[in-house]
């Protein structure tokens, strides 16, 4: 079996049926406009008018979300530990002692209070064997 030799150039082509008609592409797009309807309707979808209302409320719901992280980020106290407290106020000359015991509340001065339980007898018996006399003119 072998096969026989095809060539396009020499073989008798077949016609197509489908012949294009005179002046067709001139008069087409008349045609075609004619089919059209003169005047279509406006159409409203029921989403168009419900989009401001959902707008309006993812609005609302953004808002009442972000209100509470704002305050919660802008009203954050920063607290200080005792330490960074008593170095400021040590390094401040401006200062003075009496505007501290002004700002003083009673529950200040009640923790600040000691209470030293020392009997008069352990206070002579230090006194009797301590040889230094300025303690007692200071007491």
């Amino acid at each position: 079996m072998t096969m026989n030799e095809f060539k396009l150039d020499e073989q008798p082509k077949i016609k197509s049926g489908f012949k294009v008609p005179e002046n067709y592409f001139d008069d087409f797009s008349a045609k075609v406009l004619k089919q059209l309807p003169e005047n279509e309707p406006k159409i409203i979808t029921l989403f168009t008018r419900k989009k401001t209302w959902l707008y309006a409320v993812a609005a609302i719901i953004i808002i009442a979300l972000s209100i509470p992280i704002y305050t919660t980020i802008l009203t954050q106290e920063s607290t200080l530990d005792k330490t960074t407290i008593e170095n400021y106020l040590t390094n401040q000359d401006a200062i003075s002692d009496d505007e501290l015991v002004n700002l003083l509340d009673e529950d200040d001065i009640q923790k600040m209070k000691i209470n030293f339980n020392i009997e008069d007898k352990a206070i002579e018996d230090l006194l009797s064997t301590n040889s230094n006399l300025e303690e007692y003119i200071i007491n």
